[in-house]
């Protein structure tokens, strides 16, 4: 339970910090060595998950890149921004650029070898084949059956704390 810090100058603060403090959600911190790991995910990419928010669908994620790689045409069905960590992707962000990809956007992904990406994605991301069918949708849930499963296939103990 998150507390306050300063004493609340009125009743109605008084009433509405006493609220927050009762019924907010906790402030969660994510290890980024040891809170999580790195698991493969297609084409070269890697995923390291660091939240599940399974009241919204939203799902933060870091990306790498092991070689050059592209990720297929896909639309977000939500929000998504990213922010570059490391290297480059096909926006030219680099390190400290941050990226907006509002709904219903349809791309292609390219991240260069070496690149590192946070993104906060709310709501689906849908794939498509070549003629533009809908090949596949995943979400929140999906990155995280993902995540659990790499880690009980290696019998390690997953960070239940990643979903909240």
């Amino acid at each position: 339970m998150s507390q306050t810090t300063r004493a609340p100058s009125s009743p109605l603060e008084k009433t509405e910090l006493n609220l927050a403090d009762n019924y907010s959600s906790p402030d969660v911190y994510i290890n980024g060595e040891h809170g999580t790991l790195w698991h493969p995910w297609v084409n070269n990419l890697e995923i390291k998950p660091l939240r599940f928010e399974t009241r919204t669908g939203t799902f933060v994620i870091v990306l790498r890149a092991k070689e050059d790689t592209w990720l297929g045409k896909h639309r977000h069905r939500g929000s998504v921004t990213a922010v570059a960590v490391k290297g480059e992707y096909d926006w030219i962000a680099r390190p400290g650029d941050y990226v907006v990809e509002n709904p219903g956007t349809i791309h292609t992904l390219h991240m260069g070898k070496g690149a590192e990406v946070v993104f906060t994605i709310t709501g689906s991301l849908e794939y498509f084949h070549k003629g533009d069918s809908l090949k596949n949708m995943i979400n929140m849930f999906s990155y995280a059956h993902l995540y659990y499963g790499y880690c009980k296939e290696r019998n390690i103990n997953p960070n239940y704390g990643l979903r909240y």
